[in-house]
């Protein structure tokens, strides 16, 4: 039988912090390499990093806590400080609680929330496993009702690009007067997840989570690059915009790959495998003053992201939905696989010059 390692869910208890080390730590894909792959996905002042780069670096430090995790179940209050700067800040996280699904369960829910310096914090839920042959004692601690966790954004303290500050408005780009509540805003664009660009970030990040690896024949997507390329099918649209976090990340379902990242790794390898399509649609929740800016509004909108299943995430998809509670593929094909609310500072057409 082979050694068991990392931390289990019963080995979580509430209160415990679980270091994660630098953010920079080991880390292959670089800020210049992520840009020149995905563009520059939120306008930012010289000197600052992407936060989409810096969430999901930082999210390789965290994951002490999910080795053993079969599934992420989604995050709340994803908070940004202040506009990330340095990757030298170190994770750390703590355990919340976390609830055992019934007595004697080989699984519970454990709750955490993380932390990078002054820069992010979110707050995450995951399926943990507990040890082989270990029954789970029903004397878990509650975990907190979503709605009542509260972290207010203080958003005269974010940094932000100076009063004064011109962004420069490519064809497309987004002002904020372009947000309008309840109005979807359409992308012409659909991302392409092919096996050799997963593998090249989920390993270049440090992220091996063995949920990731292990599911038989093929793997499963980490779902915070359902979030990156979601935002990166509106990449252009939203270069003038600063984003300040994510009131919710939900991770509706899985997304199935198969296990041929690259040819020279599998002997005999035949035709290639058909990639993976994702769509998503922006909606204009809320638009609000910012605080002692004229130059910015808040705005609230919700990224969905869709995948337009191919043949083997559909074989692969029907085959764990017989297992679990899973939504069904809809008539067009598609599969919701993900919620993301975005909080973002948007400029002004004022504040914008064409380029």
């Amino acid at each position: 039988m082979a050694e068991e390692t990392g931390l289990f869910i019963e080995d979580l208890k509430p209160g415990l912090d679980v270091p994660g080390g630098r953010v920079g730590q080991g880390l292959e894909v670089t800020p210049e390499a992520f840009e020149a792959r995905f563009g520059r996905l939120f306008w930012r002042a010289d000197g600052t990093l992407d936060p989409i780069y810096f969430k999901l670096a930082a999210f390789c430090k965290t994951t002490a806590v999910s080795e053993n995790s079969p599934a992420n179940l989604g995050a709340k209050n994803v908070l940004f400080g202040k506009a990330p700067t340095t990757l030298d800040d170190e994770a750390t996280t703590r355990v919340l609680g976390r609830k055992f699904r019934e007595v004697g369960a080989t699984t519970g829910v454990c709750q955490v929330r993380s932390t990078i310096g002054e820069t992010l914090t979110w707050t995450r839920e995951c399926i943990v496993n507990g040890r082989e042959g270990f029954q789970l004692a029903d004397d878990g601690t509650p975990l907190d009702d979503r709605e009542k966790i509260e972290v207010d954004f203080d958003l005269a303290a974010t940094e932000l690009p100076p009063t004064g500050a011109t962004a420069t408005r490519t064809p497309g780009a987004l002002v904020a007067g372009d947000f309008r509540p309840g109005e979807l805003i359409p992308t012409g664009r659909i991302s392409v997840l092919r096996p050799d660009e997963i593998f090249w970030i989920t390993r270049g990040l440090g992220n091996l989570a063995k949920t990731h690896y292990t599911r038989d024949s093929s793997y499963i997507v980490w779902g915070l690059l359902t979030l990156l390329y979601g935002v990166y099918n509106y990449a252009q649209q939203l270069q003038c915009a600063a984003l300040l976090g994510l009131d919710v990340a939900r991770h509706l379902a899985p997304v199935y790959l198969t296990e041929q990242v690259r040819e020279e790794e599998h002997a005999g390898a035949s035709a290639p495998v058909p990639p993976e399509f994702l769509s998503s649609t922006l909606t204009t929740r809320a638009v609000t003053e910012f605080p002692g800016r004229d130059d910015l509004r808040l705005v609230t909108a919700t990224l969905d992201v869709y995948n337009n299943v191919n043949s083997i995430g559909r074989s692969e998809y029907e085959r764990q939905k017989a297992k679990k509670a899973l939504g069904g593929i809809g008539e067009d094909g598609r599969l919701h696989i993900g919620e993301y609310v975005l909080q973002m500072a948007v400029f002004t057409e004022e504040a914008t010059s064409a380029s």
